[in-house]
């Protein structure tokens, strides 16, 4: 008898002190006198949104639609984690651009010495993000990636032939497209020519031991998951990733005085030389940040395009127009003249944005310019990009696809941070101009002989994947395709 109240003693402690730290957890915003959303006890304001019921999306538009215009921001949960969102343009322009030296951390996950490939720049934070940073916006440049793009076109050029000229097929343009991406990831990124069956194994199969309630749990109490040596990736994959970029510089150093031809070669030459397993984490960062948003945006587009052949066709004849014009080549400088094509690309990317949210941290208290408000040191912000590009008081209509938002006169009338897809600042994109190449090369090779139409097996409305934070299709989308002898 004595030891089952002693079980039922500590079960009832043990209950009361999660009830209590729960309380605890989901107080923090009231007692700092913040406007926030009320959360549901343990969930916060993502219930739904972990078990795959509504996609991360939903949840934060309904906080923006509910608070925008009350405050700058407004208090949140993800479970039990605060969160600041940010609800004001002007406060998103003083994060990531003018005060960005408050919020230079992300605040993800990383544990170098156990997982070399998460010292990456998405992942590091800190004085180690800073230097490699610095290292690596000399790679990035406009210059190397004019040196790199004939290798780029090489991938593109055979891609549009795999196509195909049979006159009418249809086709899983999901899969077609991530054939495109991993091919131009493989070549640049980590200097692979010829086969690519186990590049392509391997780079769909790194998330396979994810788990949200993990990740979760890492972001929360990153020491402890450092001392259990918790790894976010598959150790199969990035095993194999990290050999092969450490084979692919060994072969690399053998040859001397060699013509630029991938990203490996750069990091190489940075001034104060990366380590190997340095380098192999940059290259696994065009896998981890790259790889599924670009899928995701060339699927979108030719899904959007499919629906209206009015503005698939005006964008063909832009590309098969500039083509004739430079005798079928492409160059960086042509590539400037398909300005509707490029209006198209960024309207896919606001109507479905890849990144739906960016994350911060605070490094050092905030206060807001002629406000009571102080970002705290410490705090996790959130600024919900794809809510604000979906904003009608921003983008009227917002869920039409409409690439004429996008010329000149209607982007130079609209605030700034009103389109955030590669984010902006210093904890931007760094290999924005390289992302915006390859979906225009993409598209040139898509769409320049062939044309895209909804089949049977097109799912129409278009639905997300609810287990993905990314914004990706909740089926592969699959269309009809017909050559077009030009």
């Amino acid at each position: 008898m004595d030891l089952l109240h002693r079980v039922l003693f500590t079960a009832f402690g043990t209950l009361t002190l999660f009830y209590v730290v729960v309380k605890i957890s989901l107080g923090y915003w009231k007692r700092r006198g913040i406007l926030h959303e009320k959360p549901k006890f343990l969930w916060g304001n993502i219930k739904g949104v972990v078990g795959g019921k509504r996609h991360v999306l939903d949840a934060l538009q309904t906080i923006y639609d509910t608070h925008k215009g009350q405050a700058p921001f407004v208090g949140c949960y993800a479970l039990l984690k605060p969160f600041v969102m940010v609800l004001d343009l002007e406060l998103v322009h003083n994060i990531l651009v003018s005060d960005e030296g408050y919020f230079t951390s992300r605040g993800l996950y990383n544990n170098v010495s156990n997982e070399p490939l998460s010292g990456n720049l998405l992942q590091l934070d800190g004085h180690k993000w800073r230097s490699l940073h610095a290292k690596s916006v000399t790679v990035f440049t406009s210059s190397n990636l004019h040196k790199l793009m004939p290798r780029l076109l090489q991938v593109s050029n055979i891609f549009g032939s795999r196509i195909g000229e049979q006159k009418l097929q249809q086709l899983n343009v999901s899969q077609l497209v991530d054939s495109y991406n991993i091919e131009v990831i493989g070549l640049l990124g980590f200097g692979l020519t010829g086969d690519q069956v186990e590049f392509r194994k391997m780079s769909r199969s790194y998330w396979n031991n994810f788990s949200l309630w993990r990740a979760y749990l890492a972001l929360e109490l990153p020491l402890l998951a450092r001392l259990v040596q918790y790894t976010s990736y598959d150790e199969l994959a990035t095993n194999y990733f990290y050999n092969l970029v450490h084979a692919q510089l060994y072969q690399q150093r053998l040859r001397d005085r060699q013509p630029l031809q991938n990203f490996l070669q750069l990091f190489s030459a940075v001034d104060d030389a990366l380590s190997d397993a340095q380098i192999a984490a940059q290259a696994f960062g065009f896998i981890l940040a790259g790889l599924e948003p670009l899928n995701a945006t060339l699927s979108f587009c030719l899904y959007e395009l499919a629906l209206q052949p009015d503005l698939q066709d005006r964008v063909r004849s832009e590309i098969q127009q500039l083509l004739h014009q430079h005798d079928g080549q492409l160059t960086a400088d042509s590539l400037k003249q398909l300005k509707y094509t490029k209006q198209v690309l960024n309207e896919t990317l606001r109507l479905h944005t890849p990144y739906p949210f960016l994350l911060r941290r605070a490094t050092k208290e905030f206060e807001l310019a002629k406000s009571v408000f102080v970002i705290a040191r410490g705090n996790n912000l959130i600024i919900p990009v794809a809510a604000i590009h979906r904003d009608p008081s921003i983008y009227p209509d917002p869920l039409r696809f409409d690439p004429d938002r996008f010329e000149a006169a209607a982007v130079k009338a609209r605030p700034a941070m009103s389109f955030l897809p590669f984010g902006q600042g210093l904890r931007g994109c760094i290999a924005m101009q390289l992302a915006e190449q390859q979906l225009l090369i993409g598209l040139v090779a898509l769409l320049q002989h062939h044309k895209y139409a909804p089949c049977a097996e097109t799912q129409i409305p278009l639905q997300y994947d609810n287990r993905k934070l990314l914004l990706m299709p909740k089926t592969d989308i699959q269309l009809s395709v017909e050559y077009v002898d030009t």
